[in-house]
């Protein structure tokens, strides 16, 4: 017990001295303050930023949100289409059940009536609000009579708009440079279709045959045949991609590939190298979906 804790004349000089040094590092951080000043920070802009979001959050008012609108009719819309627009969760539920219920828009005055519809929401949508002129007591001559079956899908007119026999024949459409906007033109296309063949474009980097459509969520095949007549697809604008350089998440995002396959093709070229041809994928890749897949690859650097 004797040798353990005694300590030699050197090391209780030692002791003594770390301790002197600790003591002078305290009162050395004590006195640092008073002679230079810590920076104050400003920070109530942020909090007045906070306290109004926090009250309108308390109050049940949406927060102030930029909008990306495209004209619309708004007894024709959904549920998806109102939020890619980017309007608050609130305000899209109130819209579709007050469709839902059989309410009709007769004008703009009524758009701003919907529980939750702020003046700065609706100075954003006020000019891409279309209501077609109709007959004396009806609200617009392209407007289903028919009501919405639930407050979280549209109606099958906004899907698919059956083709007016009396109409002018639309010009053909190239698929894969034409907008949403000149979709809405081609009989049997509403605005919920015209989104998801855009997005599904985007997605895939170009339709190379217009048989894809039928890939393009609830494509039926009877408005396949009617909407096909209308496309040609030029596969020269396609957006390929090169298969030896892609990462995993390029390769995953493509509608035929997917992120389980997208593991097998990276773990193999880790494995064998570059590929050089589609038949290198043979092993890895179901056959539909390779044959689908050739026109946006491409093997060489």
């Amino acid at each position: 017990m004797r040798e353990l804790f005694t300590f030699s004349r050197k090391e209780r000089t030692g002791i003594i001295g770390l301790l002197f040094v600790i003591f002078v590092l305290i009162v050395v951080g004590k006195l640092i303050p008073l002679f230079i000043p810590p920076e104050q920070n400003d920070f109530s802009a942020w909090e007045t930023e906070v306290n109004g979001y926090l009250a309108k959050k308390a109050n049940g008012n949406p927060v102030d949100c930029v909008l990306l609108p495209v004209e619309f009719n708004p007894n024709e819309v959904d549920s998806v289409h109102l939020s890619n627009m980017g309007l608050p969760p609130k305000v899209v539920s109130n819209w579709i059940k007050y469709l839902g219920k059989g309410g009709r828009f007769r004008d703009k005055e009524g758009v701003k009536k919907i529980y939750g519809m702020t003046p700065e929401i609706f100075g954003q949508l006020d000019r891409f609000i279309i209501i077609p002129e109709g007959k004396k007591g009806e609200v617009g001559t392209g407007v289903d009579k028919r009501r919405i079956q639930s407050s979280h899908f549209a109606t099958r007119d906004t899907l698919f708009r059956k083709p007016d026999p009396g109409k002018e024949r639309i010009r053909v459409q190239e698929l894969n440079s034409t907008d949403s906007v000149r979709l809405l033109d081609i009989p049997g296309i509403g605005p919920v279709y015209a989104s998801r063949i855009i997005r599904y474009r985007n997605l895939l980097g170009g339709y190379y045959a217009v048989s894809q459509l039928r890939e393009v969520y609830g494509m039926r095949e009877e408005n396949f045949r009617i909407v096909s007549s209308y496309f040609t697809a030029d596969s020269s604008s396609l957006k390929t991609f090169n298969i030896n350089f892609s990462t995993l998440q390029e390769m995953g995002r493509h509608p035929y590939i997917g992120f389980r396959t997208a593991r097998k093709i990276y773990r193999l070229r880790d494995k064998m190298g570059k590929f050089s041809s589609p038949d290198d994928l043979a092993t890895v890749v179901a056959d539909d979906s390779l044959k689908r897949l050739i026109p946006y690859m491409k093997f060489n650097q």
